[in-house]
């Protein structure tokens, strides 16, 4: 049986390779090495962790009813977002952190989704996926 990675550890070793490319192509821009690579480290750790946070909320908030899924998922919404402020704001007052590495650390997780979308196996068209299939196509209650 063929196993396939996990799309957490997929997504978190692309991040890993945006960084990597990000440290060295800012090699030979930034003057401060040491700082620019601590905020590297410093954002791309954090970005890791709210893929791991992301994940976590997905599977907590399948297992609530629709209401309470929705507070669940907005309210860890807008925790990552936060401790994201915080991350960036610690990077720009810190001396140890150089700011574009840090910003470049937290941003590093939009290219990095972006490619995992493009890599990831294209979905079955005869039916075999059935979380894709709606069971009440009729109503008409949606918002869109």
């Amino acid at each position: 049986m063929k196993q396939t990675k996990s799309p957490v550890a997929a997504l978190s070793i692309k991040v890993v390779i945006l960084l990597l490319l990000a440290f060295f192509a800012g090699f030979f821009v930034v003057d401060d090495k040491v700082a620019y690579t601590l905020g590297l480290v410093f954002g791309g750790t954090f970005t890791i962790l709210k893929i791991i946070l992301m994940k976590r909320t997905i599977a907590r908030a399948v297992a609530r009813a629709p209401q309470s899924a929705q507070y669940y998922s907005n309210a860890n919404y807008m925790l990552r977002y936060v401790l994201s402020f915080v991350v960036l704001f610690v990077g720009l007052v810190s001396p140890y952190f150089h700011p574009v590495g840090v910003a470049i650390g937290l941003l590093v997780l939009k290219p990095a989704a972006y490619w995992q979308g493009k890599t990831e196996p294209p979905t079955p068209k005869d039916g075999s996926v059935e979380w894709l299939e709606w069971e009440d196509e009729d109503d008409e209650s949606s918002d869109f």
